[in-house]
């Protein structure tokens, strides 16, 4: 009897304990998927698919009302030894294309740079090209590498992104959450909790997940930081404009520091110095990209400074070294046939035309040199010298000041500049892309300041500085191929933590867009766009145009979506065959 007795004890002062400890310990929270990408450009949407081959169920949350991020505006990519240059005739080589970058990049980090180029012809071109890409020219990049490798699909690289999207709309293991800004990082029991913001109706949202992927973006979107970080071998200009994507704001760094993460590099960032003022701007911020192969370039003293076909990097270093840190493009009637402007999508030829070249407040433009030198404020004697001595060298055929053209370089395409009118074009630096940003291990996965991975967490693409690649100077197309292989790897790996937090039974409640008839749409969207709501950044740009070109509403919305957002998977990929009409 007292053995029992004491047995009786013994087990149930065990089992109260358990009782007790199970009241104390709090169960695991339901996961909304298997991991969460924040941001749907092309490293994110690169992460979603790779996820979902390996059996994930993916969550992707991004800010703006479409998907794409800045990659619809951009161009082509870095990629070696593919298909395409073997057909074009061109050889190329990992070893080759590896001494190119770190020459180009001086500081870039090798063993990254290495594990892209072995990687980007299986793990990018025939990747994407199984997407659906179809790549169409190889480019060279003058300066940059000895052989071709700028691969371009047909036109912008929107028709990189958009299969991947359309992919992603496809998939039923994918949700994606438009018009959702992630405010909060926090690490729980077995995973993560995102906080969040639906920016059209301003409601707030919670998010629980084993796994986060950061894809979204740098930060060169914000002056403020741009500055900042400014790299110290130069002085922070006087007068610097915005290049970058609406939504580089460095919010992924943010959360990426909330985690304990480490950054590194904020100081190397892609500074374009061919921007010019969005005459569209009122706060005359935002910066547009133009070029003129036809143009020679002067400073402040009316003076040629550089060979203007020279690498984009010297021209980078020799502008942004001069005082003032701008130039003017100086060219005439002939030569503006061959100005090019870019990073708007009202620009044709008829606005490049009446809102760049006949506006006074971007332009000069006059019947004789000395009265463009008035209007642009530059000396007029210096000026009328400069382009006389320029014009003599060309019909001699050497540029003896910086050897733009030679007797063992004819000046093929240029002409003399002597037809009125003549223009002159002023441009500043520029912020464009990120090339530091959140550090990341051999998996993706975001590493602390004491070089340890943080369980759970993973970035790809320029919010890491795409991985050091590309060093202190970004090359062409060094930025989308580098992130569809950090987004690859990012989603494989987390895809490997599917299922430690037991997933919740539907998936989670995203908020759709209001409901509006056809007459509402257009009767109405002269005023909303005059409202400015908040989450219409994506809308207003675009249904500024249809107002603008009088475009119909049946120009995109057909059957099975009509003038209203897109709120389902049928509306989204219908919608993604309009996104030719601006881009």
């Amino acid at each position: 009897m007292k053995r029992a007795q004491a047995a009786w004890r013994r087990g149930g002062a065990a089992l109260l304990l358990g009782i007790a400890l199970a009241g104390c310990h709090r169960p695991l929270p339901t996961a909304d998927a298997d991991l969460i990408v924040v941001g749907a450009g092309i490293a994110g949407l690169s992460a979603a698919l790779e996820a979902s081959d390996h059996g994930a169920r993916v969550l992707v949350l991004e800010a703006n009302s479409v998907g794409g991020g800045h990659a619809v505006m951009a161009g082509g990519l870095f990629l070696v030894d593919t298909p395409l240059q073997r057909r074009r005739g061109i050889e190329d080589s990992v070893e080759l294309a590896l001494r190119d970058m770190l020459t180009w990049g001086e500081d870039a980090d090798e063993r990254w740079l290495r594990r892209y180029v072995a990687a980007s012809r299986p793990e990018v071109y025939d990747w994407l090209v199984a997407q659906g890409v179809e790549f169409r020219a190889v480019l060279p990049a003058p300066g940059e590498t000895s052989v071709p490798r700028f691969h371009f699909t047909r036109g912008a690289a929107l028709h990189v992104v958009r299969p991947l999207l359309r992919e992603a709309l496809r998939r039923e293991p994918i949700e994606i959450g438009f018009g959702v800004e992630v405010t909060g990082l926090k690490r729980i029991a077995g995973g993560w909790r995102l906080r969040s913001r639906h920016l059209r109706s301003g409601r707030t949202m919670q998010f629980t997940a084993p796994a986060v992927i950061i894809a979204s973006g740098g930060f060169e979107g914000s002056l403020e930081q741009v500055r900042a970080h400014w790299p110290s071998r130069w002085a922070v200009p006087p007068r610097l404009l915005n290049g970058a994507g609406h939504f580089a704001t460095g919010a992924g760094l943010v959360l990426g520091e909330q985690a304990g993460a480490a950054v590194a590099r904020l100081d190397h960032q892609a500074i374009f110095v061919t921007g010019l003022p969005d005459p569209r701007d009122p706060a005359g911020q935002h910066g547009l990209f133009a070029q003129n192969p036809a143009a020679i370039f002067v400073t402040a003293d009316g003076r040629r400074f550089i060979d203007e076909s020279a690498p984009r990097k010297q021209l980078e270093q020799a502008v942004l070294s001069l005082p003032g840190q701008s130039y003017w493009l100086i060219f005439d009637e002939r030569g503006r046939r061959r100005l090019r402007v870019r990073g708007a999508p009202w620009l044709d030829r008829e606005t490049l035309q009446a809102e760049i070249l006949d506006n006074p407040a971007v332009t000069g433009k006059a019947t004789s040199l000395r009265r463009l030198a008035e209007q642009a404020g530059l000396p007029p004697a210096a000026l009328a010298a400069t382009v006389q001595r320029y014009n003599a060298m060309l019909a001699a055929g050497d540029d003896r000041d910086f050897r733009r053209f030679g007797p063992e370089r004819p000046p093929r395409g240029l002409r003399p500049i002597d037809t009125a009118p003549f223009y002159a074009l002023r441009l500043y630096p520029m912020s464009r892309k990120s090339l530091g940003g959140l550090v990341i291990g051999d998996d993706a996965d975001v590493l602390a300041p004491d070089g340890s991975p943080i369980p759970g967490l993973f970035a790809a693409g320029e919010v890491t500085g795409v991985a050091g690649i590309n060093g202190r100077f970004g090359g062409s197309g060094t930025f989308l191929g580098p992130s569809v292989f950090t987004g690859r790897l990012a989603g494989r790996s987390a895809a490997r933590l599917a299922g430690r937090l037991p997933l919740a039974a539907s998936p989670p409640s995203l908020p759709a867009g209001e409901p509006v008839t056809a007459s509402e749409a257009t009767a109405g969207l002269a005023a909303r766009l005059k409202a400015q709501r908040p989450g219409d950044w994506h809308f207003a740009r675009a249904h500024s145009l249809v107002l603008e070109r009088r475009w119909s509403c049946s120009g995109c919305h057909s059957a099975g979506w009509g003038p209203q957002p897109a709120t389902n998977r049928a509306q989204r990929l219908r919608q993604l065959d309009s996104c030719e009409r601006c881009h």
